[in-house]
């Protein structure tokens, strides 16, 4: 029987992280897009990047030589529960798993306001449910689906997910995420990246300063530190010239 996706999965750092999670994928076809900087040794599928291409093009170079229906993007710091795959597969289009993370849950799926909020729902479902978009530490999706590469670092899944029409949680589907274990998510290199994917999922003009409020407010509610608010300049700045 000829499986129903590849599990791809891009890796910049967590080489640790990778090679716990690699053990438990056998039962899948598996292809690690490698962006190191020296290269990995791994006796697995690979695809070989010159590294620090970034999630969007590293993602989008694995999807490229898949040759099943559909993928499951898969970060090296996340641990999928035993039938999660399987559950999303039988899902099927594009779905994901509820992340669950050290302190619970994660994510349970995202809420995007027009006016530029993102906000992240963390009830457990009942059942599976329709949300406007969903991480992509744990993704199920079309081959032949593609992440927008002016993203550097975060809101590429969102992106993708609104241009799609949406997603599918699948309440009974569970995968662990460890989180930041490529970027620390509070650092300035985090919020530059945030800011800049943010406010490009959204239409040039006032909704851009909303998003560079709204992270003010976030870094400020997380006691810094203080390069993050130059930081935030530096992301409208980059989402100016990408579009």
């Amino acid at each position: 029987m000829n499986p129903a996706f590849t599990v791809v999965i891009p890796h910049r750092s967590a080489t640790a992280s990778l090679l716990r999670l690699l053990p438990t994928l056998k039962a899948w076809p598996v292809l690690v897009v490698d962006d190191t900087d020296d290269g990995l040794d791994l006796d697995v599928p690979m695809v070989r990047l010159g590294g620090g291409s970034g999630f969007a093009r590293a993602v989008n170079a694995g999807l490229a030589e898949v040759r099943t229906p559909f993928a499951v993007v898969l970060n090296d710091d996340a641990m999928p529960e035993a039938d999660c795959l399987e559950r999303l597969a039988q899902r099927g289009g594009l779905c994901g798993p509820v992340l669950l993370g050290r302190d619970g849950v994660e994510s349970a799926g995202l809420r995007v306001r027009s006016w530029g909020r993102v906000m992240q729902c963390r009830d457990l479902p009942v059942r599976d449910e329709a949300v406007d978009a969903l991480s992509g530490a744990c993704l199920h999706l079309p081959a032949t689906a593609r992440f927008d590469e002016r993203f550097p670092h975060g809101f590429e899944d969102v992106e993708l997910c609104r241009r799609l029409g949406g997603a599918w949680l699948v309440a009974g589907a569970r995968c662990h995420h460890e989180g930041g274990a490529t970027v620390g998510r509070r650092t300035a290199f985090a919020t530059q990246a945030a800011v800049t994917g943010q406010a490009l999922c959204f239409e040039p003009g006032w909704r851009t300063a909303v998003v560079a409020g709204l992270h003010v407010a976030q870094v400020v509610r997380e006691g810094g530190p203080i390069d993050r608010f130059p930081a935030i300049w530096r992301g409208v700045l980059a989402a100016r010239g990408g579009r």
